[in-house]
């Protein structure tokens, strides 16, 4: 990248990594969240399962934190496009026994858990990378590209799939996603520049080993602050990826409507992050993400209340888009601004860890609240005061930008052509 490229230019210059990254994350494991939860009341109704049982699905989120520092650091090492491919070729497989599944729900929580282990290949942890190597100037605008790409397909995908559902049941909805999600996950693995200096370390690079690199970003007090404002900011995780059209069945909603209100939920998913990554690459991060989490939680505290309007219901679900559209630009965004490539995937995985244990947390919080209350509402409280907390961390973080952790070059120097940073 020359010093005198624009901010466009950057985007134009990088046109082959950002369109990988993007559709590679779009029908990855971000979108199962738009998708698989419109499953949710037709696998309850089908298998009599009761909504206390079926809201432990969340615990499925614990897969991850035992796959996701691997691949983390399997994407440094290897590179985004062999890294990925697992996950290409997992996702749709294990959507693909999702349809015949025989109402065991044992045999659910074993392929959520896999779908989650294995879709962590295609997760922002992987695709992101490409991102942080390439983009400095417009680095906040190409996250926002990549990280909406899944909000997209999801706004487009829920209607269609449930159309699908309605017509041919939901095996086959199982199967046309799964179906979709190769197609889309091959290309974009085609679609990664080949020869890239950015996408995996040298061969002949002296690279630290994982313990020391571990050790040095557990000992970064601004990886402790991410992580902690993004656990308290996706306490709210269950709600929408598996929960959330059950929530909104709750209040009375046809299916046709829930469709809708997931449809209005990606528009604000795409905006929160288009709003957020323009405001990142001009105002102070830290800043940018304590007021990127205000409208989530007040979406949230708009739900828990009893009004349930469908006007209502449609704001709120607006403005809970803004969660996971900000948080998504916010931690590959804040990683690549404290820490360097060379360890941007390592540190993103422990971010995406604790993402991914609040997510299960919550899910079991969830479980134990409907089994007492048979009610969203208590649980929806205590996300809106959560996401309002996380807020006020954010802003604990420095100010200037700067690596925590000294970068180190990645090859002897003897040989200063090869250097990654």
């Amino acid at each position: 990248m020359t010093a005198g490229t624009s901010y466009f230019g950057e985007i134009r210059r990088n046109g082959g990594s950002l369109a990988a990254a993007s559709l590679g994350s779009g029908a990855g494991l971000m979108l199962m969240s738009y998708t698989t939860t419109i499953f949710g009341p037709y696998l309850v109704r089908t298998f009599g399962w009761s909504r206390s049982q079926f809201a432990l699905i969340g615990l499925s989120m614990f897969s991850t934190l035992l796959a996701l520092p691997f691949i983390g650091r399997l994407s440094d090492r290897l590179g985004v496009r062999r890294t990925a491919l697992v996950g290409v070729l997992g996702i749709p497989a294990c959507l693909t026994a999702y349809s015949f599944m025989d109402g065991s729900f044992a045999v659910y929580f074993l392929i959520s858990c896999t779908i989650l282990a294995l879709g962590s290949f295609t997760s922002p942890v992987v695709y992101t990378r490409l991102v942080a190597a390439d983009f400095d100037k417009a680095r906040g605008l190409a996250l926002t590209i990549v990280t909406i790409a899944p909000a997209v397909l999801g706004a487009i995908a829920a209607p269609l799939l449930t159309a699908v559902i309605d017509a041919w049941g939901w095996r086959a909805g199982y199967r046309a996603l799964a179906l979709l999600v190769l197609l889309c996950g091959l290309a974009a693995i085609a679609l990664v520049p080949q020869g890239k200096r950015e996408d995996a370390a040298h061969p002949l690079a002296h690279v630290p080993t994982a313990r020391a690199d571990y050790r040095a970003i557990l000992h970064s007090p601004p990886f402790w602050m991410i992580l902690a404002a993004m656990v308290l900011c996706t306490l709210q995780t269950p709600l929408h990826s598996s929960q959330m059209a059950l929530m909104l069945t709750d209040n009375h909603l046809a299916s046709g409507a829930v469709a809708g209100m997931i449809s209005i939920y990606g528009v604000g998913t795409v905006i929160g992050r288009i709003g957020c990554g323009l405001a990142l690459d001009r105002f102070s991060p830290p800043v940018v993400a304590a007021i990127s989490m205000i409208p989530p939680a007040l979406g949230y505290a708009w739900l828990a209340g009893p009004l349930d309007g469908v006007a209502g219901i449609g704001v709120a679900m607006f403005f809970v888009g803004f969660a996971v559209g900000a948080e998504g630009d916010l931690q590959s965004f804040l990683v690549a601004r404290y820490f360097p490539l060379r360890i941007f995937s390592t540190t993103l995985s422990l971010v995406y860890c604790g993402v991914f244990a609040a997510s299960a947390l919550g899910a079991l919080l969830l479980s134990v609240l409907l089994r007492h209350n048979d009610s969203f509402a208590p649980f929806l409280t205590v996300v809106a005061c959560a996401i309002a907390l996380g807020s006020l961390v954010f802003l604990l973080l420095p100010r200037g930008k700067t690596h925590e952790i000294e970068e180190r070059s990645a090859v002897p120097p003897k040989l200063p052509a090869l250097e990654l940073q």
